[in-house]
């Protein structure tokens, strides 16, 4: 009589085989991982271990363009034989009290220097050749810029005209809306620092540069670009009236309770932008002057300027992201003081009075 396999012998053995693969497939997992392992080891250890990558005793001068980014300050380095890895410069920059403070110019470098050495080389040294240095304050306009700038050597008027009408690849261009009376389409996004270029620097290099900077600092206090020509529209306007940063956001929420209310800003600052023809070298406004006809002027016209006034630095920026709730609708000079601050009323009644 044929033998058969019990029903409990067959489901063993099929358990059996289950095992088998199932360890069989583990163990090309960990192979596999094992590998990638020691692919990761290989392309980032290794270097660190092996040392800095350019020999002690050798020097290399490299040429870092300006306007270059960190990826390719990386490159650079990395071309010239300074790093190993272009990955780990940028992690170990990234985490760096340099970090967003690398230069451009031309350094020269030292074998046997470690990342931390040739970080802290291109943020504070350098063999900087035929460079001066620019300070464009908070509050200047485009028109203010063009001039020091001009002035300084960097370029002519007629270069700037063309430059601030180029092209730029920056995120939050596309954000920035070409309107009718807009007399520049970057007026706000300048940003107000203190710049170093090479005395070469072409007039859309300097835009270019200001305009880097506008979108680092910016990314500093925002989470994105959604709204930022009316962020930087209301800042230029703060930027211009404040005189103490404290109030930066007080203002702000006087702007937003106005355009909530519907009523006319009457901002003296939006004016002399366009009495002055973006030059701010009025001392005081006439009242003839509060008719003048501008998409500007937020006597005449409700709502925001057709643009930003001026150039706002950051604190300003934070004012007009973060307004402070009140029910305040009117501000003036504190003239008592004379320290530069405002005396804030909820009526027009409370602000004559208080004026007196």
């Amino acid at each position: 009589m044929e033998q058969f396999e019990s029903y409990e012998e067959l489901e063993r053995r099929r358990r059996e085989r289950q095992l088998r693969k199932r360890r069989k497939k583990r163990r090309r997992i960990i192979v596999l991982i094992l590998i990638i392992v020691l692919a990761l080891v290989c392309v980032f250890v290794v270097p660190i271990l092996r040392g800095p990558a350019l020999p002690e005793g050798q020097t290399v001068t490299v040429s870092i363009a300006e306007g270059s980014n960190t990826r390719d300050i990386a490159a650079v380095l990395k071309d010239n034989g300074v790093i190993s890895s272009e990955l780990l410069f940028l992690i170990a920059v990234r985490n760096s009290e340099y970090y967003g403070k690398l230069r451009f110019g031309e350094f020269e470098l030292q074998g046997g220097m470690d990342t931390s050495e040739v970080i802290e080389a291109l943020a504070t040294g350098g063999a900087r050749k035929d460079t001066l240095s620019i300070t464009i304050p908070e509050g200047y306009s485009v028109e203010n810029i063009v001039q020091r700038c001009v002035e300084n050597g960097l370029g002519t008027a007629e270069d700037y005209e063309a430059a601030l009408a180029a092209e730029y690849d920056f995120a939050f261009i596309e954000y920035i809306p070409q309107k009718e009376g807009q007399k520049y389409r970057l007026q706000g996004f300048l940003f107000p620092s203190t710049y170093e270029f090479y005395k070469t620097a072409s007039a859309e290099d300097v835009v270019r540069t200001m305009l880097a900077e506008f979108e680092k600092q910016y990314k500093t206090v925002a989470d994105d670009f959604e709204g930022v020509y009316d962020v930087v529209n209301k800042a230029a306007l703060i930027q211009r009236e404040s005189k103490l940063e404290s109030e930066n956001a007080r203002i702000a929420g006087v702007i937003e309770n106005r355009l909530a209310a519907d009523m006319r800003l009457q901002i003296d600052a939006s004016v002399v932008y366009a009495v002055s023809d973006g030059a701010y070298d009025m001392e005081r406004v006439m009242n003839s002057d509060l008719n003048v006809d501008s998409p500007y002027n937020t006597y005449r016209n409700k709502g925001l300027p057709v643009g930003p006034i001026c150039n706002p630095g950051l604190a300003a920026i934070e004012g007009a992201l973060h307004p402070e709730e009140h029910n305040y609708l009117y501000y003036h000079t504190d003239t008592t003081k004379n320290d530069g601050s405002h005396i804030f009323t909820e009526t027009y009644d409370e602000h004559l009075a208080t004026m007196n």
